[in-house]
């Protein structure tokens, strides 16, 4: 069993080389080759080695984030938390990954003293202690086998009959009928005002009141004594008046006590002019799971199914859209399951592209600027760039001018449509032409 599992595609290989070199330079085993022993299928090896590892590091590239299959082992180790994650190349990083903390080596080449090897190492020796802890205490937990026992045996028998006052007898039976309907009226008009938490302590104590009024008509009408036989492992208890249909009643009430019913949460989703946001997707955490639903063309996102307990409660609410700022919420929700969204536009715009000659020939020191502010970027080796612009949004307009000694320049109108902007290429011609 390795310390560490690498998800990467294998057109990547020789720059994992270099990263697993490192980590076991530090001391720890990695598994990244993918060697298959023969007899063994490809698909099991590498989900035993995956779940058999202390930490899984990703590496994202342009080929690794097309990859289902590197998809796939990420969301694993995010499930099993110990996801690492690693981004050598300047790629978008899948939409399920973006909130978990990144290592940044983009252009990075091998050399040992980049200062986010630090934070990488520090990242995978936390994880991979973290992990045997989680191992450790899973494995010197016990199991307990409940001792096994006879069933209980209930019944109920007629005891002889007390003198008492006719009178007496009546007024105790009128007495409980009464308290017996307040208690169903009571209950039944605080149902729907309460959530489902209190609405099981009410029903609870409601259902004591309840069981002691039956017990009172009971023992008004008949004038007589019950008696309430339990025989376990032996032994017999033996409760005598009213007590037992106190006793009747709550066991029955617990038997058939309500059971939570599902509901429909809605989400709706508006910009800051309330016009319905119509694209995105809405994220809720609940405590047993996370659920995600698209925004459709009315500007909402319908929750099915939602356990009914959530009504009244704290809910945490994650929404996007492309185009405006993600949103995180926190916040309670009402009784009727509606929640209201306003979605603030984004203020940051990412703009990419690549500088080459006419014959696809990449360019590279290229200064790609946006005309009259400060926003400024230079092509790669490999003609490629990316402007990142704060305090923009959807529908501005700018200019982007190129400039380079050995080109001429070249200008450039944009109107911002979209969060990112991909594929904003420039040709340039040499300025001896």
């Amino acid at each position: 069993m390795a310390d560490i599992f690498i998800s990467y595609s294998g057109e990547d290989k020789t720059n994992v080389k270099l990263i697993a070199q490192l980590l076991e330079q530090q001391g720890w085993s990695v598994w990244w080759d993918r060697q298959i022993p023969i007899g063994k299928q490809f698909d099991t090896v590498i989900e035993e080695e995956l779940q058999k590892s202390n930490c899984v590091i990703v590496v994202w590239t342009h080929r690794s984030i097309a990859s289902e299959w590197v998809k796939n082992e990420a969301n694993e180790a995010a499930q099993l938390g110990k996801l690492v994650p690693i981004l050598l190349e300047n790629v978008p990083i899948p939409l399920a990954f973006k909130r978990t903390e990144t290592a940044m080596l983009t252009g990075w080449q091998g050399e040992e003293d980049h200062p986010e090897l630090s934070l990488l190492f520090n990242a995978v020796e936390v994880t991979i202690r973290e992990q045997k802890a989680k191992k450790e205490n899973g494995s010197s937990s016990t199991i307990l086998k409940p001792e096994s026992h006879k069933p209980t045996i209930w019944s109920t028998e007629k005891k002889i009959d007390k003198p008492g006052s006719v009178k007496t007898n009546i007024i105790i039976a009128v007495s409980g009928f009464i308290v017996s309907l307040f208690s169903i009226y009571y209950y039944l008009s605080l149902q729907e005002k309460l959530s489902d938490q209190v609405d099981q302590r009410i029903f609870y104590l409601i259902l004591v009141v309840f069981g002691i009024a039956v017990s009172a008509v009971i023992f008004g009408l008949m004038n007589s004594y019950a008696s309430l036989k339990g025989e376990t492992l032996n032994k017999k208890i033996q409760l005598a008046g009213p007590i037992v249909g106190v006793v009747l009643t709550v066991f029955g009430g617990f038997y058939f006590s309500p059971q939570p019913v599902d509901t429909t949460v809605t989400v709706r989703v508006f910009d800051k002019n309330k016009n319905p946001v119509t694209a995105g997707d809405v994220k809720i955490y609940l405590p047993e799971y996370i659920r995600s639903q698209s925004i459709d063309k009315m500007g909402q996102a319908l929750f099915t199914g939602i356990p009914q307990n959530v009504k009244g409660s704290r809910i945490r609410i994650d929404v996007s859209s492309p185009g405006y700022a993600t949103l995180h919420v926190d916040t309670l929700l009402n009784q009727k399951g509606t929640l209201d969204i306003m979605l603030p536009l984004s203020d940051v715009v990412f703009i990419s592209g690549q500088v080459k000659r006419a014959n696809e020939t990449p360019i590279s020191d290229v200064e790609i600027n946006v005309d009259g502010t400060r926003y400024v970027a230079y092509s790669i080796s490999n003609g490629t760039y990316q402007l990142r612009l704060q305090e923009y949004t959807l529908g501005d307009e700018i200019t982007i001018t190129t400039m380079h000694g050995g080109f001429e320049d070249k200008t450039r109108s944009l109107k911002i449509s979209s969060p990112e902007l991909k594929d904003i290429d420039f040709v340039l011609q040499p300025v001896d032409q």
